[in-house]
């Protein structure tokens, strides 16, 4: 250990520095907090630490170290009662002796801790996440350590938000930017990825294309704005009716693709039988003006693997060829 105060001082920097170099472009969120976990159990001695991001008062945890076993899960702001603290003043807190103290809240109730350093990463004047370390000894934090734990707050909000700001330029990337799903080149990269992931686990994976009978009539009477509308309301029946990892693409025009992961072809089946049902029951605005049916309609082809293709090419193959004969009986 250091004989003094100095050289404490020199040490923590050093480590700092040598976690920015770590990090250096990184744009992976949880890549760059594991790699800060690591310099941070490295230069603090402590029980339990942890980065965890704060989105819509829900937590998520980055990265850790002894903070799990010690707490267990932890999900809302509301299991961290002080917390709330923090995001009001954007302040840390630090006790040599949490008992009973308002850092307390910074652990799950039931728990106690001896020491606590609990700092908030602050990205355009808005608390993000914090970072939080503990021990069960009091007094077992120095100031240097307090003061490099500011330190690599501010170094995880520059990372951040770089990191943020990386992956909402992808998610316009991959997204329809009318209807908030996934685009056609983000579908023909995955079908070809979950192709070759059903193949290596010797799993099934389908593939549903959906398209809508008379779209054109509906946009001609109604006008493209309306047509819009319908186009929205219909991914969000779609996103709404597949499970949470089932994934849905805008494939073209009003043509869109379903990709149904660990999904034999009767399962398929009944998914676009439902889908077809709900769309059917589903009220959209203006349909009975100018449908031939007074409602919107659509018609689904189902393909899945292995038993209707060998490889994503011939999978899409099968799925519009199911369309294509779907269309003919409305």
């Amino acid at each position: 250990m250091p004989d003094n105060a100095a050289d404490e001082e020199l040490r923590k920097l050093r480590a700092i520095t040598g976690i920015h170099y770590s990090i250096g472009p990184s744009l992976d969120l949880v890549d760059i907090c594991r790699i800060s976990i690591r310099g941070l159990v490295a230069t603090i001695n402590c029980d339990a630490s942890a980065i965890l991001q704060i989105e819509k008062k829900k937590l998520k945890i980055l990265a850790e170290r002894g903070f799990t076993a010690r707490f267990g899960k932890i999900e809302t702001i509301s299991n961290l009662p002080a917390i709330q603290h923090i995001l009001d003043t954007k302040e840390p807190i630090f006790s040599a002796d949490a008992t009973g103290s308002l850092a307390s809240g910074c652990t799950p109730r039931g728990h106690t801790v001896g020491s606590l350093i609990c700092s908030p990463i602050i990205i355009k004047d808005t608390v993000r996440g914090f970072i939080h370390v503990s021990s069960a000894e009091r007094n077992a934090f120095s100031l240097e350590s307090r003061e490099f734990i500011g330190l690599l707050a501010r170094e995880l909000s520059i990372a951040m938000e770089r990191s943020f700001l990386y992956s909402s330029a992808l998610d316009i990337a991959i997204r329809d930017g009318l209807t908030g799903c996934y685009n056609r080149r983000k579908f023909d990269v995955d079908i070809v990825a979950e192709i070759a992931a059903a193949k290596q686990r010797n799993d099934s994976a389908s593939l549903l294309m959906l398209d809508i009978f008379w779209f054109k009539k509906y946009n001609d009477y109604h006008g493209h704005p309306r047509g819009d509308v319908l186009l929205k309301q219909l991914v969000s029946l779609l996103r709404f009716n597949t499970r949470p990892f089932d994934k849905t693409y805008r494939y073209g025009g009003e043509e869109f693709a379903i990709l149904l992961l660990d999904a034999d072809k009767k399962v398929a089946a009944m998914v676009a039988q439902r889908l077809r049902d709900t769309v059917w029951q589903e009220k959209f605005e203006g349909a009975e003006a100018s449908q031939p049916e007074n409602r919107i309609t659509v018609s689904i082809g189902v393909a899945s693997y292995p038993e209707d293709s060998k490889n994503a090419t011939e999978l899409i193959a099968s799925a519009d060829s199911a369309l294509y004969q779907a269309k003919k009986t409305p």
